[in-house]
């Protein structure tokens, strides 16, 4: 329900920028690519990580009188969907990640298209839901943290582009004492009556990673 919301409002904001700014220069495209974790437990967890899509939208910030002519604006918003099994039990979980972004572009005409290099911050929803009796069933929360992205654009006919990107985000979700919900399981060293109890102990999940991928899109000039 939270994903869902959160996806009719970002599409809301990304059409207006679209139609507000079309006597700009628009570029629009949808996006699919391969998430590669930075983070050790998650890659654990969730098999280094996924694939994940969703549209961006980026647009000249050229005012009439040629003033950061080579300088764009971006929005975007990804999804990312993976089973996993935690650490020690390996029971299922599964993860969610909805990142929104937004930042600036610097692009490099060349004899193909443009050359970008970009920065902005980005915005995680994380929502892990899991299958074990030691831990809660559902949890979510989101962390912010900066994305830096490399790229050309490669025209085609008929204002049509693609996309060759390499982005690599910085965010990691919870507080020092508010941990998301991804979690190892480690044995007590101290048996209980020849039994050897299992306690949880919860991890700061870190979403770092890098971000292989390439997009079809129109631009509009």
């Amino acid at each position: 329900m939270v994903i869902s919301k959160l996806l009719k409002q970002v599409m809301l904001v990304l059409v207006f920028m679209s139609t507000s700014l079309i006597a700009h220069d628009i570029l629009l495209e949808f996006k699919g690519a391969y998430f590669l974790s930075t983070g050790s437990h998650f890659k654990k967890i969730y098999n280094h990580g996924g694939a994940l899509c969703g549209p961006e939208v980026t647009f000249s910030l050229s005012d009439e009188e040629g003033w950061c002519e080579d300088w764009y604006g971006f929005a975007s918003i990804d999804f990312l969907t993976k089973k996993g099994h935690s650490i020690g039990l390996c029971t299922p979980t599964k993860v969610y990640m909805v990142p929104v972004t937004f930042g600036a572009k610097y692009l490099v005409p060349f004899s193909c298209g443009d050359f970008y290099v970009g920065l902005g911050l980005q915005a995680v929803y994380l929502k892990t839901k899991n299958f074990s009796p030691f831990v809660i069933p559902c949890t979510s929360e989101w962390g912010v943290g900066g994305i830096a992205k490399i790229g050309s654009y490669f025209d085609l006919p008929h204002n049509l582009f693609i996309d060759v990107f390499i982005d690599y985000s910085f965010v990691k979700v919870g507080q020092k004492n508010n941990y998301s919900n991804i979690i190892d399981f480690i044995p007590n060293p101290a048996p209980i009556n020849g039994a050897t109890p299992l306690v949880v102990e919860p991890i700061r999940a870190n979403l770092s990673g890098a971000v292989f991928g390439i997009g079809l899109g129109y631009r509009f000039n």
